[in-house]
């Protein structure tokens, strides 16, 4: 070792080791940036690594004539920056030291800012916020340099440990002397253990919020810095041998109890620059990758370090954890819209998860996905007088494309009108006829296996935009970017009128949608309803509702239309949640639900008819009568009933309802004891069968014909209805039912086609899922009594369609796959197998084979005829006609 140190009388305040090796370019601006400091008291001591080009020689022209700069040549390189560290400080006089790269530089003023901080403060150690020069963001620094943080510790603020360099840091001499506290010689990512142990060993540290370092990151530099050169698998074996020690220290110094603390800052900083970089890894690279950090992992954590990251690290991590390379490398393509070696995203319900190779008991809780990737891009913009059009590229990678769909849409921001246009092909038109005013803003739709996904078109995705421009004979309509870079056709009045009115129209709807207003109108309708409560009832007035308003159908539909055929006396009221959407016959009004004048009908109404609950939605009076026609016989256990007690809240709920009815109807004996028994229920039961059963006894040939004209199908077609239950506790059932579907369009002959019909719960996630041909959806169709008369076979479960259907003698095949699960779920009222009107099958192939054997159904007529003379031995065709006589005459 060579150096140059002088006799100095006084020792500085501040020693500061400047390391450098092969640094020519850069050396004298560090200096510079020292020479040049505000403050004075101080010594520089350059520690040259045995460079092999001008470093050393600029070195020592520079301390020339220079007191308080020191140059010390190492004999040897010693491979990284430990070493010429500690050679710093062991030649440090001074009472303080910091650390400067030989490629880097401090702020003029960040010795005289650090100096003043550690005086005042006391603390072991002080730090400031070092500036990268690629003007990379470090998520970290601004949580840790927002604001000053005097005396604080690890323990309290374990954010810390995220800052792991020691360059832009000032040390006590005696500090770092008390705890022999020195840089770990013989490997790389020195800093790592050296501020891991610093932060533990410190009583106190101390945070400026205000840049003292700049670090030069020479990313395309001839010779990489090491922390560059991580496409080389040592410079992660070295990271790794690093942390390890640090580990070890964490274990032997007794804080083990902030492991998880630290595997936090190794997962979100350190593992994140190589998955950053992996796919342009070679395969030699990833294999030891991946061996290595399973390794590491597995010595150090559990899975449940990942399950509080943010959704990306959470997956890529736990895949990493359980060794599935296939899967992760599948990950990371689907993260940067690359196609993987399989299709990884599947759904359950509304949930999204990315498929490991082989499932594991932890999959769902680390595999979770809040919105799948979908990748678009649009180009080639038209807009004229008739039409807006465009190329697009939209895809959802990682998701079988015969379950997606595209759909794109154009939504006026000021009227809701919305123009769509299926996305078929590459080019997307829309005609622009009969546009309001307004802003169309442009959205993409995907759905996916019921679920709908929606995004707004920004600016970005769109590679040239153009300025259009095009009128017609009262509108000019122009491409338009707000001023969050949404995309938009504005459409204007050409007359100044009409922009009159169109601005008052816009002043309007802005001063409706006023909070106050909002709040004021709230007043007003409990104002009103307080009045029409005090109102008298109206004898003839009667309110019909089925399902929640969802439909016209069930028992209320047939007792409606019994009673206004034969009694005009009565003003009828049906309640809808959509009601510009239902048609129907007779007299009736249509009010919407939840409104201010269905509360009026409600509490004015002497009748009540429907088939599910409506009394929380207005006290009940004691004149007036409530028909409870209910929607199924039953077959799951129901009310006080099932296995898991219901909460109070749901009892109480439920007494609510039953305590609310005056008739309640039942289609047979056994249905009846259930009732009483399950809901509490001491009221008047009816026992005439269902009405809307009467039209199955009838069969009137019409309604089968209505229906296969509705649904285009052809009279010799046969038909096959397929209406599985619902499952609140499986979200899996919809997407369950769909795989199904797609096995079944498949295999049917071409003479079959199916009805597939939803509960009512489920309906709206398929209306705008496109099926193959031979399946129609028939999920939103009214009244299921009318395509029951349209097939000519059943495929259902535990639903209580089965007991309907039966009345037909029409062949029931039951498809139950997770009959274990249900019934231990659920319970049943008796032994389903036993009962069952048709065979019960466990998998999809099972019922494609009855199918496609139907003689093989004929072994369960006799079944069928027990099971329909058990559970309807009641249903004559009258039963509304009966309900009528009982409560209306």
């Amino acid at each position: 070792m060579v150096s140059n140190l002088k006799h100095v009388q006084k020792k500085p305040k501040l020693s500061v080791v400047v390391i450098a090796f092969n640094n020519e370019l850069y050396i004298e601006e560090a200096l510079d940036s020292l020479y040049d400091q505000t403050f004075k008291d101080l010594e520089v001591i350059v520690v040259n690594d045995f460079s092999s080009d001008r470093t050393g020689i600029l070195i020592d022209r520079y301390v020339e004539g220079k007191p308080n700069f020191k140059a010390v040549h190492l004999e040897q390189n010693s491979g990284g920056c430990s070493t010429p560290r500690n050679t710093g400080i062991a030649h440090a006089q001074g009472e303080y030291i910091m650390f400067l790269d030989g490629d880097d530089w401090y702020t003029i003023d960040a010795c005289e800012k650090l100096v003043a901080a550690i005086e005042r403060t006391n603390s072991d150690f002080v730090a400031g916020q070092a500036i990268r020069t690629n003007t990379y963001d470090i998520w970290y620094e601004k949580q840790i340099y927002s604001i000053e943080r005097v005396n604080i510790n690890i323990r309290e603020f374990n954010f810390l440990l995220f800052d792991s360099l020691s360059v832009n840091k000032i040390y006590k001499r005696s500090f770092l002397d008390k705890h022999n506290l020195r840089f770990p010689e013989g490997i790389h990512y020195e800093d790592v253990v050296f501020t891991g142990k610093a932060y533990f060993l410190a009583e106190s540290v101390s945070i400026i919020p205000e840049p003292v370092y700049y670090w030069r990151v020479v990313e395309n530099a001839d010779v990489k810095s090491i922390s560059n050169r991580r496409f080389e698998f040592d410079n992660f074996r070295n990271r790794i041998v690093a942390h390890r020690q640090y580990d070890k220290f964490l274990k032997e110094s007794g804080f083990i109890l902030y492991q998880g603390h630290k595997n936090n800052r190794f997962l979100r900083h350190d593992l994140k620059l190589y998955t950053n970089d992996y796919l342009e890894f070679d395969e030699d690279y990833k294999v030891k990758f991946h061996a290595l950090i399973q390794e590491y992992m597995h010595e150090v954590m559990d899975e449940y370090a990942f399950i509080r990251l943010p959704e990306r690290d959470r997956i890529m991590y736990y895949l990493l954890y359980i060794g599935d390379k296939a899967a992760f490398q599948d990950y990371l393509s689907y993260l940067n819209g690359l196609p993987g070696s399989m299709n990884r995203i599947y759904a359950e319900g509304e949930s999204y998860y990315f498929r490991a190779t082989k499932p594991g008991l932890n999959d769902k809780k680390f595999l979770g996905i809040n919105e799948i990737e979908i990748n678009y891009r649009i180009s080639d913009i038209a807009l004229d007088r008739d039409q807006f059009s465009f190329n697009v590229d939209a895809h959802a990678e990682s998701v079988d494309p015969s379950e997606v769909s595209f759909s794109w849409v154009l939504k006026n921001r000021q009227t809701g009108d919305t123009i769509q246009r299926p996305a078929v092909g590459t080019r997307v038109v829309f005609p622009l006829n009969n546009m309001a005013p307004g802003n169309y803003y442009l959205f993409l739709y995907v759905s996916h296996q019921g679920n709908l996904h929606k995004r707004l078109i920004k600016k970005s995705v769109i590679e040239e935009l153009p300025n259009l421009k095009a009128k017609n004979e009262s509108l000019s309509k122009e491409i338009f970017i707000n001023h969050k870079n949404s995309f938009a056709i504005k459409v204007l009045p050409l007359r100044k009128v009409d922009q009159l009115k169109f601005a008052i129209q816009r002043r309007r709807k802005k001063y409706k949608s006023n909070e106050k207003l909002t709040g004021l109108k709230e007043v007003l309708s409990n104002y009103a309803k307080g009045l029409f409560g005090k109102l008298p009832l109206q004898s003839n007035w009667v309110l019909f509702e089925s399902h929640m308003g969802k439909q016209y159908s069930d028992s209320p539909k047939y007792i409606y239309e019994e009673l206004y055929k034969n009694r005009s006396k009565f003003k009828y009221i049906w309640v809808f949640e959509n009601p510009d959407a239902v048609q129907f016959p007779g007299p009736a009004i249509k009010v919407k639900r939840k409104t201010l004048r269905h509360y009026y009908y409600l509490v004015r109404s002497k009748f009540w008819v429907d088939n599910q609950g409506m009394a929380r939605l207005a006290p009940k009076k004691k004149q007036q009568v409530y028909v409870q026609t209910w929607h199924g016989t039953p077959l799951k256990r129901m009310g006080y009933d099932q296995k898991k007690t219901p909460s109070e809240a749901a009892l109480e709920h439920l007494k609510t309802h039953t305590s609310a009815w005056d008739y309640f109807i039942s289609p047979n004996p056994y249905s009846t004891a259930i009732f009483r028994r399950a809901f509490r229920y001491g009221g008047e039961i009816l026992e005439t069968g269902y009405p809307r059963n009467d039209v199955l006894i009838k069969k009137p040939e019409i309604i089968s014909q209505k229906v296969k004209e509705y649904y285009r199908i052809s009279p010799e077609k046969k038909v096959i209805l397929f209406a599985p239950t619902f499952r609140d506790w499986d979200p899996n059932s919809f997407q369950k039912t769909l795989a199904d579907i797609k096995t079944l369009s498949k295999s049917i002959n071409q003479d079959s086609v199916v009805l597939l019909r939803l509960h009512y719960l489920l309906s709206d996630k398929i209306h705008d899922r496109d099926l193959p041909a031979n399946i129609k959806n028939a999920s939103t169709y009214q009244d299921i009594q009318e395509l029951y008369l349209a097939s000519d076979v059943l495929v259902t479960d535990y639903s209580s369609v089965m007991f309907d259907y039966a009345l037909l003698e029409r062949p029931i095949i039951l498809y139950c796959y997770d009959l274990e699960e249900y019934l231990s779920r659920r319970g049943t009222y008796f032994d389903f197998i036993e009962k069952s009107p048709g065979p019960v099958c466990e998998t999809i192939d099972e019922v494609i084979s009855y199918l496609g054997n139907p003689e093989s159904l004929t072994s369960y007529n006799q079944a069928l005829k027990q099971f329909a003379q058990e559970f309807g031995k009641l249903e004559d065709g009258q039963a509304a006609r009966k309900v009528i006589e009982r409560v209306f005459d």
